[in-house]
């Protein structure tokens, strides 16, 4: 059963085969015939067509059968002995040079099918917009209305005032954060001058400028520096002045050790001829012991002499830890304070460069050269909100691109950089001249229309600017709906007939 639909298929394949073949062997000899001709052509400096050829060879070709179908036709005639001409010898030229002429037509219409050339062209609808988009201007902050500088319809150029607003608050942001700043950095000039033990605070060269402001800056931070040294100077003299007190008791406490021992001395020498005497009974041993109660009284005034002694060292000892101890507790402070300045120095500057910008964008200024349209605001001393649209600009035209719609079964013959011609639907195709473009893009994925929910691949095609300058005719407008032929190469007469027969005998006949 499946026999004929194969044997089918294969003689349209075969069928299919031979025509083109048949074609290339036409389209062969053909060529070969035009390039023998223009070569002759350029010979004698000239040059012509490959159809004004075909045509030529053509009426050759027409002429020449008439000649030799009017040579045979007068030998013949004059072969008969003079019978009568029956209607078939007089109708036998014309019909001789009628199937000539027929041949000579089929002959000149098949070359022609071959060599002219078709263009091929994908067709996209589009619309004209200019080179960008309608561009809303707003502002981030808002804020109220100053000054309003433009109306409905007005054209301005980049950097153009829109709209200017109230600055008030925004100076007194960007003051006080300057303010901020500059004192931040003059505290920073004064804890390194304090980690460092400078004698006076290097400030930045921008601190000493001639300005009340900065004065009184500098001024409060060096005074600082001051009172704060010296606060740290006066604790380390109270320090030192408690370590010399204690030198100086110990000082005098050795002395009276020594003047102690020099006692000790005396009383043992008196002791020892009291003693001589109690021997020999010359004197009463009460005196004695009296020598030796001042002896033991002398002893433990030396030992407590001796114990304050060490407790004033273990007090000297104590206060020079506290020196060394202020001295590190001082600069861990300074380090710890430095560092929250840095930090928040850091961060104030991070946001200077915002406030000025807010400041800066109290004038809103046209982004793009365009027209002014839909304007929202018509109020001075109005507010506006945080991002509340004012008005749009609409770019201008001086530079216009077409937005074309491409089908998906056209997307494979699409490439950037082909030509395209422009045909504005708006206005009769005999008063304008052929306007020609480039495609610029097509989009990466396809899209789908909001309404219809139709499928379709952008297309960017820029128009040529030596057209547009000969469409001095034509007011082109942004929306202006137009169509685009996108040439993606071409073809011949008899391939352009020929390939929807192949193509069906392709597809037919076939089981699923």
């Amino acid at each position: 059963m499946h026999d004929q639909p194969e044997a089918v298929r294969a003689i349209i394949s075969w069928l299919g085969t031979l025509f083109s073949h048949i074609s290339e062997v036409l389209q062969s000899a053909l060529t070969s015939l035009i390039a023998t001709v223009n070569r002759q052509l350029a010979a004698y400096g000239l040059e012509a067509s490959n159809t004004s050829i075909m045509l030529a060879i053509g009426v050759v070709t027409l002429l020449a059968a008439a000649i030799l179908m009017r040579l045979l036709g007068s030998g013949a005639a004059s072969r008969r002995t003079g019978a009568a001409k029956s209607l078939a010898d007089t109708t036998r030229f014309p019909r001789r040079l009628g199937i000539m002429a027929a041949a000579l037509f089929v002959m000149v219409l098949a070359g022609w099918s071959v060599f002219a050339p078709l263009a091929s062209a994908a067709l996209a609808p589009g619309v004209i917009s200019p080179d960008g988009h309608r561009q809303t201007v707003q502002h981030l902050e808002g804020g109220i209305i100053r000054t309003i500088h433009v109306r409905e319809g007005d054209v301005v150029k980049a950097g153009t005032p829109l709209v200017t607003l109230d600055d008030t608050r925004a100076k007194a942001l960007d003051a006080e954060l300057r303010e901020r700043f500059l004192y931040l950095l003059a505290s920073q000039a004064r804890l390194e001058a304090e980690q460092t033990e400078a004698d006076d605070i290097g400030f930045p060269q921008k601190l000493l400028l001639d300005s009340n402001e900065m004065k009184k800056v500098v001024d409060g931070q060096r005074q600082l520096f001051l009172s704060r040294r010296a606060a740290h100077q006066g604790r380390l003299q109270i320090l030192d002045a408690r370590i010399r007190q204690l030198q100086e008791q110990n000082v005098g406490l050795r002395e009276m050790i020594k003047a102690e021992d020099e006692q000790t001395a005396l009383i043992d020498e008196e002791m020892q001829g009291v003693q001589t005497l109690i021997d020999k009974g010359l004197e009463r041993k009460p005196r004695l012991l009296a020598l030796r109660r001042g002896s033991a009284d002398i002893a433990a005034t030396k030992a407590s002499n001796h114990a304050k002694i060490a407790e004033n060292e273990q007090q000297i000892g104590e206060t020079r830890l506290q020196l060394v101890t202020v001295g590190e507790e001082r600069q861990e402070k300074i380090g710890s304070e430095l560092a929250e300045v840095r930090r928040v120095l850091a961060e104030v500057k991070g946001q200077l460069p915002s406030r000025e910008d807010m400041l800066i964008r109290t004038v809103i200024r046209a982004p793009i050269d365009g027209t002014v349209m839909n304007v929202r605001i018509n109020t001075e001393t109005g507010v506006v909100a945080p991002g509340q649209p004012l008005l749009d600009i609409v770019p201008d035209g001086n530079h216009l691109v077409i937005d074309a719609r491409v089908r998906p079964t056209d997307i494979e013959r699409i490439k950037p950089g082909m030509s395209a011609r422009v045909v504005l639907t708006a206005y009769r195709q005999r008063s304008l001249p052929l306007i020609h473009g480039r495609l610029r893009s097509i989009s990466a994925d396809s899209m789908a229309d909001e309404r219809t929910g139709q499928p379709y691949f952008l297309a960017k095609v820029d128009v040529a600017p030596e057209d547009l300058a000969a469409l001095q005719q034509v007011t082109l407008m942004p929306g202006m709906p137009a169509e685009i032929m996108l040439m993606d190469g071409e073809q011949s007469v008899f391939a352009y007939l020929l390939g929807p027969v192949l193509d069906s005998a392709r597809r037919s006949l076939r089981e699923n």
